[in-house]
Parts: structure tokens; sequence; C-alpha cells
């Protein structure tokens, strides 16, 4: 009994270190990736995302389950940290800012984005991240 009661002690802190991080990084993420949808070219940083539209299939067959559930974890934690953010964190800068994280943390991830005609505007454009077959971000217009 003693012994969980100090292993549980001595991981809190670390947890708690490891989400402080996480969610740093991802408002970092967001925001640079805002500033590049911004102010900077497309064809200048595409290369950063990697293919977009491609899936392949034997990433989904590696993915295990502790991968999918961590994914989805950041997934959301991106989504509750957008929300937040004084600037505009929409579908694209969290896909991207997604994709950058799960990379980082060697989980293949897919960038898909769509379009439609638009009444007010013309087009609308979308863009989701997936892995595997699970929807990470932007699945709520998905």
């Amino acid at each position: 009994m003693a012994a969980q009661y100090y292993t549980h002690n001595i991981m809190s802190p670390i947890r708690s270190l490891k989400t402080m991080i996480l969610r740093a990084e991802i408002i970092l993420g967001l925001m640079f990736a805002r500033v590049l949808i911004k102010l900077v070219p497309f064809r200048w940083w595409k290369r950063l995302l990697g293919p977009i539209d491609s899936q392949s299939h034997s990433d989904q067959q590696r993915l295990s389950a502790k991968q999918i559930k961590q994914a989805s974890d950041i997934g959301r934690m991106i989504k509750r940290l957008a929300r937040k953010q004084k600037f505009e964190a929409v579908c694209f800068p969290q896909a991207i800012t997604g994709r950058w994280i799960l990379k980082r943390r060697g989980i293949p991830s897919n960038i898909l984005i769509g379009s439609r005609k638009d009444p007010g505007t013309g087009m609308a454009f979308h863009a989701w991240l997936k892995v595997g077959d699970q929807v990470v971000t932007g699945q709520h217009e998905y």
C-alpha cells in the first residue's frame, strides 16, 4: 500500500509536467500554423505538412491501440485549446498542429482538405486530421 502511494505521488508531478509541455507545444503550434497560413505563401511551406489527402494502408496497420488513444487525446486537447486562443485557430491550423505533434511522437497521420459550394462566399473549405480511420481534429464539420 505504501509503495502504491509513493509511486502515485512521483508520477503525478511528472504527468503534470508532460501535460504542461504538451499544452505549450499545442499553443505554439497553433500560433506558428496561423502565422504561416496568414503571412507566408502556401507553396513556400507546404513541404512542412508532408503529403495531403493521401493515405498509406501500411500506416493504418502499424497503429497500436495506445497510439490511436494518444492521437485522440491530443486531438481533444488541440480543439479545447484552440477555442481559448485570442487568434483564430480553426480547422486548418488545428490539423497542421496535430500533424506536427503526432509526427514527433511517431504516429502517422493524414491531413485531408475538402471543399463545397457556399451560397455566401462561393466556396467553403474544411481540413481534418485522420489517424488510421479515426478523425482526430475537424470531425464535427467532417
